[in-house]
């Protein structure tokens, strides 16, 4: 019993691991089947796509998206620029972090954007060469908290 009880207080006590989240910080990258140019490139994403970083094999990473898709990708064509993926069919990118502020822009699935800024569970976006406008978080995935935003665009 004193076991058990001492096995959960352990458990508790130790926080999570934050994810590793990374970006694509190229054009576009292949995601290949293995850790290295030879193997079979099974997709592609473009700038600003977020990253989970999983493993690390020399100069290759391994890396899961939203989907739980995994592959490996060069290490240089990742960033530690915080950034989202657009989860839902459609989303609403407003002129203010709310809901009172007008539609300034409706981006589709799948569309990745670099982060600005957060207020609340409002980040504010940019597609790298103008700022867009606030999305609400429950339709991205990637980024998660403000301390991200400190790390900025360094490179990995």
């Amino acid at each position: 019993m004193k076991t058990t009880i001492l096995l959960l207080a352990l458990a508790l006590a130790t926080p999570a691991a934050a994810a590793d989240m990374m970006s694509v910080s190229a054009e576009q990258a292949n995601i290949r089947s293995g850790p290295g140019s030879d193997f079979e490139v099974v997709w592609a994403a473009g700038r600003y796509y977020p990253l989970e970083v999983l493993d690390r094999e020399g100069n290759w990473v391994r890396v899961g998206d939203y989907e739980n898709e995994e592959g490996w990708i060069y290490k240089s064509l990742l960033s530690k620029a915080p950034a989202v993926v657009i989860v839902t069919r459609k989303a609403n990118i407003r002129s203010g972090p709310g809901m009172d502020y007008s539609v300034a822009w409706v981006a589709e699935k799948e569309c990745s954007l670099k982060v600005l800024d957060m207020r609340g569970d409002w980040y504010q976006v940019s597609d790298g060469e103008e700022t867009l406008g606030w999305l609400h978080k429950d339709v991205t995935w990637g980024f998660s908290g403000n301390s991200e935003l400190e790390a900025g665009g360094a490179e990995f």
